[in-house]
């Protein structure tokens, strides 16, 4: 129907259009859709009925995107002298180019690349979509495919045209840009443009990528400049054109390859092996190492709800994280969805090319319902990382806190200041590790089994099995004589006071950013033993970059069904294991967010706890995954 339109709209007069019930016309009733109907409106003008066979009598043109094998050679005697035939069934054409050629065709054309005259999109998407980025263009009218068409047949020059050599060949470099340039040029001229730009350079730019692999010359850094973070945050982005993009691992540099990578039909042989093995696709294709990295940009930290356009750069920083701390390949993916329903549905429907799935920056209390139902019905990892990713640091932290403090979690009470993803969180683990007493507090105060006000289902189901004494009031009342505080909340919530209610030597997690609960000097000068905040000016910075790599890598390494709470667990104790005794200080509880010991570890912990519950498909070994992690992070490939 696509190039039915667009022969139309270049001016082909005689055009009849055939499916299996024969040639579409205006008053034919069987076999119709609202697609066929406005087709006929504009095509086959002089009603002709019948077959295929019947349509091709005295035609000079045949167009085939159907089946392989439907037209033979007496067909093509019937149709015009010297006819042209495009067979681009694949991977058997509707008739093979020697047997067009035995009924009289001057010109064959198919699909697939053993044969001359390959017709294939790959000559045409990559120009058109760099012409249309380029110039923003809001929308693509015929106008514009006609104009790409016109600069592909233009890079045939008349000494070059001959019966097997009617389009250029996929390999070459010069398509591209022309088609870039054309597209660029037909978006101008309708208007659709959202930026006014030069298709000359649009086109330099496509060449340059081409044969340089850049789109656009180095420009200066700024490194040294008396700049702020903010400031430099905006022109390395400006600089780079983002931090994300992708590469192929595999680059094409000659017609072998290409065949084998995407032209039929040597192409579509792993897509039959993995039709035929599904669990194939993990080792045939990049999913058993593609995390998507899904937000709706609703709380996003420190910024709070921004929309999924403004999450983007956050988002991309996260794929750099996954990337460079784990080698886990990250892509973003930034809904205009906030209904649970539609964020499901979309996720569901993208999983297929993804091997786990990371949710990110999306507001309590609808975070726990997406993700419970995406665990439900996807047999892969899915993780809130605001949740987990927070709950294994902070755990790790406590770990170590005790161990200073010379308690065990079994013997300390807790007090968590904030009910969101990661305090709930937080506490659901502190309760799967057998914590003495959790008590969760909000704005309204401590979270106690029967309080009604400021409640949704989440507090109601923490309340049930937290707060054993039942205590009530504000987080100044519930504080007193806790060993240990949390803090999940807003910047100033805690004060001094608060800190010396505490039993004594305290331990103390002011997580809020970028402004803590309460200063690390202020908390011990308080009293506090020790004190963890959630930035990196501070000693024992909680960072979730300790966590989500190597968790992810570890999960996807033995292709684990889900995240279980002891897989979390064991990414706790590998993180707080890296901190020997002999240096354990109130100082340093955890390691550094950039220790690249961290991500094996943490790695191979969670596929041996993977493993263990019988939630991995893929038995590897724990040591090869802590192996693997290590070259990745190292050396940024798996040593063979």
């Amino acid at each position: 129907i696509g190039v039915a339109r667009l022969l139309h709209r270049a001016g082909v007069g005689k055009l009849v259009v055939c499916d299996r019930a024969g040639a579409i016309h205006r008053y034919r009733p069987e076999r119709m859709n609202w697609a066929k109907s406005y087709l006929a409106k504009e095509t086959n003008l002089e009603g002709r009925t019948g077959s295929l066979a019947e349509m091709l009598r005295g035609a000079d043109v045949f167009v085939g995107l159907s089946t392989g094998g439907i037209v033979d050679e007496s067909m093509i005697r019937s149709m015009a002298p010297g006819p042209i035939i495009f067979a681009l069934a694949v991977p058997e054409p509707e008739i093979s180019p020697a047997e067009a050629r035995a009924g009289g065709a001057r010109v064959v054309a198919t699909g697939r690349s053993d044969y001359p005259n390959t017709m294939d999109v790959s000559l045409v998407f990559p120009g058109v979509f760099r012409g249309l980025l380029d110039c923003r263009a809001r929308n693509i009218r015929l106008r514009t495919l006609r104009f790409a068409a016109e600069a592909l047949a233009d890079m045939v020059k008349p000494d070059e045209l001959h019966a097997d050599s009617i389009v250029p060949r996929i390999f070459d470099f010069r398509v591209a840009p022309a088609i870039a340039a054309a597209v660029v040029r037909a978006t101008l001229e309708a208007g659709e443009a959202g930026i006014e730009i030069d298709p000359a350079f649009v086109a330099e730019k496509t060449r340059r990528f081409v044969y340089e692999g850049r789109l656009l010359p180095p420009t200066p850094s700024t490194r040294g400049e008396n700049k702020s973070f903010q400031e430099e945050a905006i022109n390395l982005r400006k600089r780079h054109g983002g931090v994300l993009e992708i590469h192929s691992k595999i680059p094409i540099r000659d017609h072998h390859i290409l065949n084998v990578l995407y032209v039929p039909p040597a192409a579509l042989t792993p897509a039959r092996v993995i039709r035929d093995d599904p669990a194939k696709v993990m080792e045939l294709t990049s999913k058993g190492n593609l995390v998507a990295i899904v937000t709706d940009g609703s709380a996003v930290l420190g910024l709070g709800d921004i929309g999924p356009q403004a999450a983007l750069p956050v988002m991309e920083g996260k794929a750099v994280l996954f990337q460079s701390l784990a080698g886990v390949e990250a892509f973003p993916i930034c809904v205009a969805a906030r209904d649970p329903d539609e964020i499901v549905a979309i996720v569901t429907s993208i999983a297929p090319s993804f091997g786990g799935i990371n949710l990110e920056d999306i507001s309590a209390p609808r975070c726990f319902e997406i993700e419970r139902r995406l665990r439900d019905c996807l047999p892969m990892p899915v993780f809130h990382d605001d949740q987990h990713g927070t709950a294994i640091v902070v755990i790790a932290a406590l770990i170590n806190g005790c161990k200073l403090r010379g308690c065990s979690l079994r013997d300390v009470r807790v007090t968590i200041n904030g009910a969101g993803a990661a305090g709930i969180a937080v506490t659901k683990l502190l309760l799967a590790l057998d914590a003495g007493d959790v008590v969760l507090c909000d704005r309204a105060g401590a979270i106690v089994e029967g309080r009604t006000e400021h409640m949704d289902v989440s507090k109601f189901e923490i309340s049930a099995v937290t707060n054993k004494d039942r205590r009530t009031g504000s987080l100044a009342d519930v504080i007193v004589g806790s060993d240990v505080v949390i803090g999940l909340s807003a910047g100033g919530a805690l004060t001094p006071e608060m800190i010396r209610s505490m039993a004594p030597n305290p331990l103390v997690l002011a997580l809020a950013n970028p402004v803590p609960e309460i200063t690390p000097d202020l908390a011990r000068q308080a009293g506090a033993l020790a004190v963890a905040t959630g930035r990196s000016d501070y000693p024992n910075q909680v960072n979730n970059s300790l966590a989500f790599p190597g968790v992810f890598r570890g999960a996807l390494d033995v292709q684990a069904s889900t995240i279980d709470d002891a897989m979390k667990i064991a990414a706790a104790n590998a993180i707080a294991a890296l901190v020997d005794d002999d240096l354990l200080a109130s100082d340093f509880l955890i390691p550094d967010s950039l220790d690249l010991r961290v991500p094996p570890r943490v790695a191979a912990a969670v596929a041996a706890s993977a493993i263990a519950a019988g939630l991995a498909k893929c038995a590897l070994d724990p040591s090869e995954v802590e192996a693997r992690c290590r070259d990745l992070v190292y050396e940024g490939t798996i040593a063979l």
